[in-house]
């Protein structure tokens, strides 16, 4: 729900909750004045009779603009004044209206003397009923006014809150962003704090990519140098024991190759540099991948089966898609056994990669992380399925790893959903995905 959204069924809530205790107040205190102002005008009137009996003039004739009667009494009641007030009900028998009925009790003239003057006021429910069709009125138009104008209000008072969305959404480590002016205290505190924090990442970021870059280009020339001189050295007459310690030599320097590489583009993957605006055809790929293995396959002599679908299309990098079929496919063919099997299943909703192998060693969940490896392959560092759910992160593919002997199956769900949906059943008679560049 949108900030505006909440603002307005807040507000509402508000008006809902405070109108009916305001309305009663309204009609108490309504119904109190004009109760006030009809008795003491009666009461002015009883005066003014009283008045005319004590000049000794006539009190006057009871008429319909002057309901005043004056009746003489033998004993003088306690009270000087007494109101009373009738409810009249109408042929309906509903509550039409209320009389009023002030009396005033003098002595004039060592006579005593009961002046009543009778008045008509609206009753409660006439009050009630003006009272509540105003408050009806007032709701629908205060619902109907905010409705229309809450969202209107809002384009001017979170715009810059909105503009500042917009530049958080899009923004990225490569390039510093400048967040919109704002004369609002808090908007105004929330960009220089995000100002300040999206500055120091981008410096950040440059300041550590420039040292991975420096590192691993630095890396390359002593690495080249190694194996040079492993190579002229193993070229030289030496023994056989030398031969092979050179040999050990030189795989370990292959070793720190791959792994130089692994790890900067590991990095350039969490630095989300791979930007993509287009699909490719990733069943060419996928095809491609397959055909420069042949040879690997072919030496292992393992048999495999495709079911690749025709012309899917996905929104990922040319470089991250290569990347992703060579780590499967090489960690297939890398950890499968000797006349094994291999089978690449390719829809539009999901790539799995399965193939013969040795039960893993460790849960296959950790097989995601640096430098794990199952069963110690000396060829592998640890670091293909790391580079493979990596790839997926920055797709937004889901990647999972489950071994049911003796197939290892690796799927790559274009689609991903909260619930994964189980591989297929025939997944089980087949393969297993690789491990590691």
């Amino acid at each position: 729900m949108k900030l505006v959204d909440k603002f307005t069924l807040w507000f509402i809530g508000v008006v809902l909750i405070t109108t009916p205790i305001t309305s009663y107040i309204c009609f108490y205190n309504m119904e109190k004045k004009i109760d006030e102002a009809e008795i003491a005008r009666l009461k002015g009137i009883n005066t003014m009779a009283a008045t005319r009996l004590q000049n000794r003039q006539p009190a006057g004739v009871p008429t319909a603009e002057q309901p005043t009667t004056v009746t003489e009494l033998a004993v003088m009641p306690a009270d000087s004044l007494l109101i009373t007030k009738v409810g009249l009900r109408d042929g309906n028998k509903k509550l039409d209206e209320c009389r009023i009925t002030v009396s005033s009790f003098y002595t004039i003239h060592n006579k005593h003397y009961q002046v009543s003057t009778i008045s008509h006021v609206p009753a409660s429910s006439q009050v009630l009923s003006a009272i509540m069709d105003t408050v009806i009125w007032k709701l629908l138009l205060i619902a109907v006014f905010v409705a229309l104008t809450a969202r209107l209000l809002s384009r001017r008072i979170l715009y810059c809150l909105r503009l500042t969305m917009e530049q958080i959404h899009h923004f990225n480590l490569k390039e510093k962003i400048a967040f919109p002016k704002t004369n609002t205290q808090e908007f105004k505190e929330l960009n220089n704090f995000l100002q300040k924090m999206t500055d120091r990442a981008v410096d950040e970021y440059t300041a550590v990519k420039e040292f991975s870059e420096n590192a691993s280009h630095e890396l390359q020339t002593p690495l080249a140098i190694l194996r040079n001189k492993l190579e002229l050295l193993s070229e030289t007459n030496i023994e056989e024991n030398q031969a092979a310690l050179i040999s050990d030599m030189q795989n370990a320097v292959e070793k720190l190759s791959k792994i130089n590489r692994s790890l900067t583009l590991l990095s350039k993957l969490e630095n989300n540099e791979f930007t993509v605006s287009e699909d490719i055809r990733f069943c060419k790929v996928a095809k491609d991948v397959l055909a420069a293995y042949e040879d690997r396959i072919d030496m292992k002599q393992i048999s495999v089966k495709t079911d690749i679908d025709k012309n899917i299309r996905l929104r990922i990098h040319p470089a991250l898609a290569d990347m992703l079929m060579n780590n499967l496919l090489g960690n297939a063919i890398r950890h499968n056994v000797q006349n094994g099997r291999i089978e690449v299943v390719l829809t539009h909703k999901k790539l799995v990669v399965m193939n013969t192998g040795l039960a893993p060693e460790i849960p296959t969940e950790e097989l995601f992380e640096r430098f794990k490896k199952s069963n110690q392959c000396s060829e592998s560092v640890g670091l293909g399925l790391s580079i493979v759910k990596q790839i997926c992160e920055v797709c937004d593919f889901n990647v999972s790893y489950v071994y049911h002997s003796p197939m290892h199956i690796l799927q790559v769900d274009f689609q991903p959903s909260k619930v994964r949906q189980e591989p297929p059943a025939r997944a089980q008679d087949n393969l297993t995905p690789s491990l590691a560049i």
